[in-house]
This record gives structure tokens, C-alpha cells and sequence, in this order.
């Protein structure tokens, strides 16, 4: 029994030192405070937005310094101080046109609670240069156009034929029959009969007749010679 009571107490001390060392340890840090622009080496014109992320635990307030590159340690404050933390968004903006040209470092510093510095980042060189030209930007260059071959779709092209209109072939002068002309008519209006006609039934009649006696002559002469 003492033994379960006393494996049961260190079991719940061991738990409660576990709970406080996760209570007193801080939270696991993603990159709390950083200037993402401008970036390193950057021209500034006109008024400058400075974006970043500014966080901290026990966090109080944020801050952006500048400092000149001819006095690299004499660093001034950019603005107010700032007690909203930030994600990822804007800083602070900087109106260069105050400044002259030239180079310049900025800092993002951030104080905690009891007013120490609880980070900063470090130096970020940085050009102001109000008076200089836009540097020209370089044209890309743009990929040659692949040709693209177009095949021409064959048209089929209609010609009209002129009419021809056909000419009968002329025919030769010997082969034209000339009909016989017509016998002109007696004067007074009076015209002769066709007389080949009564002569060829005469001349039918008359070997009729001939044939018929010639038969009659036969059988007779044949009467009497039997």
C-alpha cells in the first residue's frame, strides 16, 4: 500500500514539473521580425512604404532606424514608435525627398515589456536617389516566333466556256438534186389527159385477148388431131 502511494505522488509531482517547464518555456519562434522591402542595395525614390514583420512575446513597440553610410553609428528614429505588431505588412514610410542623396542602412528594432531591446535586424543598405534618372529598364528578350505554315486550301476555279453556236457545213454544188421543173400549163387553162395510162391498159387487153385465142387455137387443134 505505501508503495502504490508513494509511486502515485511521484507520478503527480513528475506531471506538475512537467506542466511548469512547458508553461515557463516561450513558444516556438517563426522569424518575428524582419524589412522584406525595400531589399538590400535598392534605389528609394519619392515616399517609401517599408514592409515587414515585427513580433515579439512580451512585445512593447517597434521602431525603424536610418542611419547615413558617412556616420554608420549614428542611428535615427524613421517616424513614431509603433505598439501593434505586425505580420507581414506595412512598417513605417519613409519620405526621401526630406533627405538628400545618397546611401543610407535601415534597422527594424523591436523593445519588449520592461523596456530593453528584445531584437533588431541588421543593417540593410539602401541608395536614395531623388536626383539621378529612372535607370532605363532592359528589354527582355522576346522568344522568336515559331513560323506557323498555313497550306493554302486549293480553290477550283470555274472558267466559262464561250458559247459556240454550230454552222451547218455547207454542202457540195454535186450533191444538190434539182427537182425537175414542173411542165407549164397550156395557155387558156385547158391541160391534155395522161394517155399512158389508156395505152399501157390497152396493151394489158390486147395480150389478154392474144393469150386467150392462142388457148382456144391449142385445145382445138389438139381436138382434132385426136
Amino acid at each position: 500500500m505505501k508503495k502504490a502511494l508513494t509511486i502515485a505522488a511521484l507520478s503527480s509531482l513528475i506531471l506538475v514539473l512537467s506542466t511548469q517547464i512547458l508553461v515557463a518555456a516561450p513558444p516556438p519562434q517563426e522569424q518575428l521580425y524582419e524589412i522584406t522591402s525595400p531589399q538590400a542595395n535598392a534605389q528609394l525614390r519619392g515616399s517609401v512604404e517599408i514592409i515587414g514583420t515585427a513580433r515579439w512575446p512580451d512585445f512593447w513597440f517597434y521602431k525603424v532606424l536610418f542611419a547615413s553610410a558617412a556616420t554608420p553609428n549614428a542611428w535615427v528614429d524613421l517616424g513614431e514608435i509603433h505598439e501593434q505588431q505586425r505580420t507581414n505588412e506595412w512598417l513605417e514610410t519613409w519620405h526621401t525627398t526630406s533627405f538628400p542623396d545618397g546611401d543610407y542602412y535601415l534597422r527594424l528594432v523591436i523593445i519588449r515589456t520592461d523596456g530593453n531591446t528584445a531584437a533588431e535586424t541588421e543593417p540593410i543598405p539602401v541608395q536614395i536617389a531623388n536626383a539621378q534618372p529612372m535607370p532605363t529598364p532592359v528589354p527582355e528578350e522576346s522568344p522568336t516566333p515559331t513560323p506557323t505554315i498555313i497550306i493554302p486550301t486549293p480553290t477550283t476555279a470555274i472558267v466559262e466556256q464561250p458559247t459556240t453556236v454550230s454552222r451547218p457545213s455547207p454542202i457540195p454544188t454535186s450533191e444538190i438534186v434539182t427537182a425537175p421543173a414542173a411542165a407549164p400549163e397550156p395557155p387558156g387553162g385547158f391541160s391534155l389527159p395522161d394517155l399512158s395510162v389508156f395505152v399501157r391498159q390497152f396493151a394489158f387487153g390486147a395480150f389478154v385477148t392474144t393469150a386467150f385465142f392462142l388457148f382456144v387455137g391449142v385445145v382445138v387443134l389438139l381436138r382434132r388431131l385426136i
